[in-house]
């Protein structure tokens, strides 16, 4: 394959049910529907870690978080030294640099094992930690040269219970037109940077990362009111009471987002009803940015990756909020699709377990190099054979977010284990329960499948160097006690 140009889109914080190529039934997303209809749509990709940094940089390594050491948020929570914990490490926008490819970034960077995006070799905007985008002279010159007014942020809930608490974990609108929003400012300068890297002989790689659908959830009034909450039903698992749950989930509630969690469905189905109103106005966004591909006549011959960097709880199991020590589907199953150069194998899905981070050798792949170490997995012998096995199973890990956890959490066949070090494993059987509502971690009809699970994950974190693995091999060899 010659070295296409690639299009990399990211999402934040982006759950499946608010994509409607995914099965979502309320939540439209006409423009990722249609790239999945021109590519390949993974159906059982993973985060290997639920939390922005780690996440990506994971995606910049195809490391581990254990292995590049960014195991927290930059900018939010702890100190962080991005020249310590990355020093050293090989990411994927060198290889892509000295393999001859004009490089552009746009959006959220958050990565922690490098200050910027600038700093590895992107031209662009991606600014340190999570990034103020309201407050940067590149959006306010946006606004500026179109003319704009800064949209006004109404807010009508707030997850922490009391606006003196509130950061962005909060949720309303934006008075004002979506084209003077920071998600119009990213596909604008998105677009520029294509038009600028096209008109040179060289091939160019883009990423385009927005902040959103992350909290705060504020789609403008041309979006704000897409969706009925009415017509948004409870999740099947809102009513769980967490029995038999880890410590972890009730103390989450009860200390971090408490105003979330006593909220009725009345409320939630309103914050919902925003959170897929931003969404679809996202999707608007990238629909701007393919037709502008295709009047280029660029479309085709490229490869257009979408992707996020994990999910988000919103509302279930009792009125979860944000992300944290809770491993449920909705927060680590992404959505991933690729469009291949020539729509080779277009409208096609793949079953095969794959992680994000199986992008970094996948995109060294397309542009002819190779990382030298990697945790993970090209995705290129997938996307060129759907009977390609893959892996049997898939690891993540979680180091903490608010307050300190330890997880490995683990995927095979029809099942997930979760291994918490402080407290309850859980255990569940996604096809018969998909919800995760009941923990099955100490039924006897299944000794075999945890055995089996635990053996696997400690065999994984020993593979990989896990530096919890020596320390808990005792706790996964020896029999499980409830």
């Amino acid at each position: 394959m010659n070295r296409p140009n690639i299009l990399l889109i990211m999402t934040d914080q982006h759950a499946l049910h608010a994509i409607s190529c995914y099965g979502a039934s309320i939540c439209k997303t006409p423009h990722i529907d249609a790239l999945a209809r021109d590519g390949i749509r993974f159906t059982r990709a993973y985060t290997p870690c639920a939390l922005c940094t780690p996440a990506r940089a994971s995606l910049l390594t195809g490391l581990y978080p254990h292995n590049h050491g960014a195991l927290y948020n930059t900018g939010c929570h702890l100190p962080f030294d991005e020249e310590q914990i990355g020093a050293g490490l090989e990411m994927y926008p060198q290889r892509l640099k000295e393999a001859g490819y004009n490089l552009g970034y746009v959006g959220k960077w958050h990565a922690g094992i490098a200050r910027t995006a600038n700093d590895v070799g992107f031209e662009g905007f991606g600014p340190r930690d999570y990034g103020n985008v309201w407050a940067s002279q590149e959006y306010q010159e946006y606004l500026r040269n179109r003319n704009l007014s800064m949209p006004e942020r109404v807010i009508e809930f707030y997850a922490e219970g009391e606006p003196k608490y509130a950061k962005g974990d909060s949720s309303g609108y934006l008075k004002g037109s979506s084209g003077a929003t920071p998600s119009s400012f990213i596909a604008d300068t998105t677009i520029d940077l294509i038009d600028k890297f096209s008109a040179e002989s060289r091939p160019f790689f883009v990423v385009c990362s927005f902040w959103g659908p992350h909290a705060p959830y504020l789609p403008a009034e041309d979006f704000k009111d897409l969706y009925n909450p009415a017509q948004i039903p409870p999740w099947e698992s809102f009513e769980d009471d967490l029995s038999g749950k880890p410590l972890y989930h009730k103390k989450y509630q009860a200390c971090i987002f408490p105003a979330a969690a006593h909220a009725d469905w009345s409320v939630w189905s309103q914050v919902v009803a925003r959170y897929y109103a931003f969404a679809s106005m996202i999707d608007a966004q990238i629909g701007r940015i393919i037709s502008r591909l295709k009047e280029m006549g660029l479309y085709d011959d490229m490869m257009i990756i979408f992707t996020a960097d994990h999910g988000e709880t919103i509302g279930i199991h009792g009125g979860m909020f944000d992300k944290g020590a809770m491993a449920y589907e909705e927060v680590y199953h992404i959505p991933l699709i690729v469009k291949m150069p020539g729509n080779i194998e277009a409208g096609t899905t793949r079953s095969q377990l794959v992680s994000l981070f199986d992008l970094t050798p996948t995109l060294c792949e397309a542009a002819g190099t190779e990382m030298a170490q990697t945790d993970s997995q090209s995705l290129m012998p997938i996307l060129r054979d759907a009977s390609h096995a893959g892996r049997e199973h898939f690891v993540a890990q979680f180091h903490g977010h608010r307050f300190p956890v330890a997880q490995r959490i683990i995927w095979w066949d029809r099942y997930k284990y979760v291994l918490n070090f402080a407290d309850t494993d859980e255990l569940y059987d996604l096809e018969s329960d998909p919800a995760e509502m009941r923990n099955l971690i100490g039924e006897d009809s299944l000794a075999e499948v945890r055995a089996e699970l635990r053996q696997r994950m400690l065999s994984d974190m020993l593979e990989f160097g896990d530096t919890l693995g020596p320390q808990f091999r005792y706790i996964l060899t020896r029999p499980y006690q409830p």
